[in-house]
């Protein structure tokens, strides 16, 4: 492209893009809403639009592998699109917000007209987070089938299985909710999540039934069911699945932290 036919001109920030390994102050042109190049000194004297970005970070948008969108149907949700704005996340991992009663509403009204780039975890629990509690405490919505059912139809959008494990969203009924998960995410060929809080069940006991490759969320919780025994080491069969591929993630929130 010659020199001055860009829309718009970023002048003078520090751009910072992981994956073509750039790390400098460099202008960036933007014609027909992509990047139409990087360099230092670029010739924006007929730019319809000049920022200045001195002092200022510019990246490609940001991933954000942890968060709730399902706005207005969940206890937890925000509207992604003006958080976007201000936050440069363009693409969101939803983890877990819908299951398979909700999950076509989410596909619909939240990722369908959304600006943002959104995937998903599907929820084992049928409802979803429409409460901030007991979602798994009913073996009925632990319905495997259908969740199978809902991740084949919407691959495109789910990347994996949540569950919420602690007494407050299992309520008695143990390992089962586990279970179903690992067998959900099994069938699929999928990674699960599993967030920990306070048991039961414990630590140990879901640790069994997790994979290479799966995630274990909110891995830095006060609760009972932390991955650090009392000395403050990281218990043994924590360290053995993280050394085959477990990924141990902060979650968001000042809850994540003990």
């Amino acid at each position: 492209m010659q020199a001055g036919q860009y829309d718009t001109v970023i002048r003078g920030g520090r751009v910072i893009d992981p994956a073509s390994e750039v790390d400098g102050e460099l202008d960036v042109a933007i014609s027909g809403g992509k990047v139409a190049a990087v360099a230092a000194g670029i010739d924006a004297t007929n730019a319809a639009r000049v920022i200045d970005a001195s002092g200022q970070i510019v990246t490609p948008g940001l991933v954000d592998l942890h968060t709730h969108i399902y706005w207005g149907v969940t206890y937890w949700g925000i509207e992604p699109d003006p958080v976007a704005a201000v936050s440069g996340v363009t693409t969101w991992l939803d983890v877990g917000s819908a299951g398979s009663y909700t999950f076509p509403g989410f596909r619909r009204f939240i990722v369908e007209p959304s600006r943002i780039r959104a995937f998903a975890l599907l929820n084992l629990s049928a409802i979803g987070l429409v409460a901030p509690t007991w979602e798994l405490s009913n073996p009925d919505y632990l319905n495997v089938d259908l969740a199978e059912s809902i991740v084949n139809e919407n691959r495109d959008l789910i990347l994996g299985i949540k569950a919420r494990i602690d007494r407050n969203t299992t309520r008695g009924v143990g390992l089962l909710a586990v279970e179903r998960a690992r067998e959900l995410a099994d069938r699929v060929g999928l990674p699960l999540m599993v967030h920990i809080g306070s048991g039961p069940p414990t630590i140990r006991e879901v640790a069994g039934l997790l994979r290479p490759g799966d995630i274990l969320t909110h891995c830095f919780t006060g609760g009972d069911m932390r991955i650090m025994d009392e000395d403050g080491k990281v218990l043994p069969e924590i360290q053995e699945l993280q050394k085959r591929g477990l990924v141990l993630d902060i979650g968001h929130g000042g809850g994540s932290f003990s």
